[in-house]
């Protein structure tokens, strides 16, 4: 089970963020900020994914090992995706409260689907719910 944290806007409805760690964020933080549409955050994702870039084709001017130059590749990679991936869904829901969304209630439940679902269940009057 996942745990999602369900905001509402009166004339958006609902959105449910997910908690944790975001793989995605991690791997591919520009294309994460895309698909959720952080404006701002994308744009700064870009320019640090670009310079990382940049830094890894001018390091790899430097060392001639095509296996040193793919260490130094997955170690960028690593590091300029530990911060999306730790903090991407905290990003998210920042920027859905800044849209004027409240935060409604908690969910857990194996996919955002549930978890919208379960929230829009009457039967849950407790600022926790479990989707069955």
């Amino acid at each position: 089970m996942r745990i999602f944290d369900i905001y509402q806007h009166p004339k958006y409805g609902k959105q449910a963020v997910r908690r944790g760690f975001s793989w995605l964020a991690f791997l591919a933080p520009s294309v994460w900020a895309v698909r959720r549409g952080l404006g701002l955050v994308t744009v700064m994702l870009v320019v640090t994914t670009t310079l990382m870039f940049d830094i890894a084709q001018m390091a790899g001017s430097w060392v001639s090992s095509p296996m040193a130059q793919l260490i130094l590749l997955i170690v960028l990679v690593v590091a300029f995706g530990l911060k999306p991936g730790f903090y991407g869904y905290r990003w998210h829901a920042r920027v859905l409260q800044d849209e004027k969304f409240s935060f409604k209630c908690t969910v857990a439940a194996e996919s955002r689907r549930q978890a919208l679902k379960a929230a829009n269940d009457d039967n849950y009057n407790s600022d926790i719910n479990v989707a069955s």
